[in-house]
C-alpha cells in the first residue's frame, strides 16, 4: 500500500478483515499454546502492530468459526473422515464426552476473548477502529436430515468452496452495515445483500452505533428477535450434541483405524511373499552355480556328478 500510486497511505481509509482461530481450535486439545488466553494474546499483538504502522483503518475481527460442527453433522465419505483426522481431529473426533464438552467451552472461550478485547475500548480511536463481526456464532452448514450440503465445502471437507466463500463474504458485508449490538449472529442460504441507507450511509462502529441502538427500525428489531431465538436454541442443544455425538466420532476413528490396520496387514503379507520368493530364487541359483553339498549337481564350466 505504501508504494502504490493509487492509494494515499496516510489519508485513505483501509478495511482489513481478520479471520483466524479455526486452526488453533483444531489443535487446542493437544497443545496448551492454543488455549483461549494465548490465542487472544496473539490477536492483540497483530492488531497492535497494524495500529502502530497503518493509519486510518477499519478492522473487521470475525469471531472464530464453530469447529464443533465437524462432529455434530454428517460429512459424507471416507475422505472427509480422513481429512478431519488430519486437519481437525480435536473437534471432529473427541474421544470422550468430557473432551467434547471441553471443546465446546474452548470455542466459547475464543468468542468471549475476541469480544472482551474489543469491548475494552483499546482500539476506539478517531482514525482506527476494530469491530467484531459475529455472523459465524450460530451459523450451521446447510444440511438435510443432519447431512451436510457438501457444495459449501472444498474437497478437504474443512475449508469453504467458492460457493461457501461467496455466502460468507455476503454475510460479512451485511454485518458491516448493521449497528453494533444489533448484528445478526448467523448466515443462511439465500441471504440477501443489505445496503447502507440514505440516513446511515456508513459502516458501523461502536461509536456511531450508539444512537442507532435505540432506533426501533424493523430490520434491527428482526435481527434482535432472531438472535434471542438462536441463543436459546444453542444453549439447549450444545451440551446434548457434545455428549451424544462423541460416540460417533469414536466409532469413525475405530473404523478408520481398522481399515488402516487391514491395509497394513495385506501390504505386509504381499511384501513378505515377495521376499520369500526372492530368497527361494537366490537359493536355487546358489545350488546351481556353487553348491557344496554332496550329491548336488555342480557347475564349474561343465555339468558333472
Amino acid at each position: 500500500m505504501k508504494i502504490s500510486d493509487k492509494i494515499d497511505f496516510n489519508n485513505d481509509w483501509k478495511v482489513i478483515t481478520i479471520f483466524i482461530g479455526g486452526n488453533d481450535l483444531c489443535r487446542v486439545c493437544t497443545n496448551l499454546e492454543y488455549e483461549p488466553e494465548n490465542y487472544i494474546s496473539k490477536v492483540k499483538d497483530a492488531i497492535d502492530y497494524i495500529h502502530a504502522n497503518v493509519p486510518r483503518v477499519f478492522i473487521n475481527l470475525l469471531e472464530p468459526v464453530n469447529v464443533t460442527m465437524l462432529y455434530n453433522f454428517k460429512f459424507t465419505g471416507l475422505m472427509c473422515g480422513i481429512a478431519h483426522i488430519v486437519a481437525c481431529n480435536c473437534a471432529a473426533n473427541p474421544w470422550t464426552k468430557a473432551a467434547a464438552q471441553r471443546m465446546v467451552e474452548r470455542v466459547e472461550g475464543y468468542v468471549h476473548e475476541v469480544n472482551a478485547l474489543v469491548d475494552s475500548g483499546r482500539y476506539e480511536k478517531d482514525d482506527f477502529t476494530v469491530v467484531v463481526q459475529p455472523f459465524f456464532r450460530y451459523t450451521l452448514p446447510p444440511h438435510t436430515n443432519n447431512e451436510v450440503d457438501m457444495s459449501y465445502f472444498a474437497p478437504d471437507c474443512f475449508h469453504f468452496s467458492l460457493k461457501g466463500q461467496t455466502d460468507a463474504a455476503l454475510a460479512l458485508w451485511n454485518n458491516m452495515v448493521e449497528p453494533v449490538g444489533k448484528k445478526r449472529l448467523n448466515w443462511y442460504e439465500g441471504e440477501k445483500l443489505e445496503c447502507p441507507t440514505k440516513s446511515r450511509p456508513y459502516l458501523y462502529t461502536k461509536k456511531n452505533s450508539v444512537a442507532s441502538f435505540y432506533e426501533n427500525d424493523d430490520f434491527s428489531a428482526k435481527n434482535l428477535a432472531e438472535n434471542r431465538l438462536l441463543a436459546k436454541s444453542a444453549g439447549s442443544n450444545d451440551q446434548k450434541k457434545a455428549v451424544t455425538s462423541s460416540g460417533g466420532g469414536v466409532l469413525l476413528m475405530v473404523a478408520l483405524a481398522s481399515v488402516a490396520v487391514l491395509a497394513l496387514v495385506i501390504l505386509g503379507s504381499v511384501l513378505y511373499k515377495r521376499h520369500q520368493n526372492k530368497v527361494n530364487c537366490s537359493s536355487r541359483q546358489r545350488l546351481l552355480l556353487n553348491p557344496d553339498r554332496s550329491g548336488d549337481v555342480r557347475y564349474n564350466g561343465n555339468f558333472q556328478h
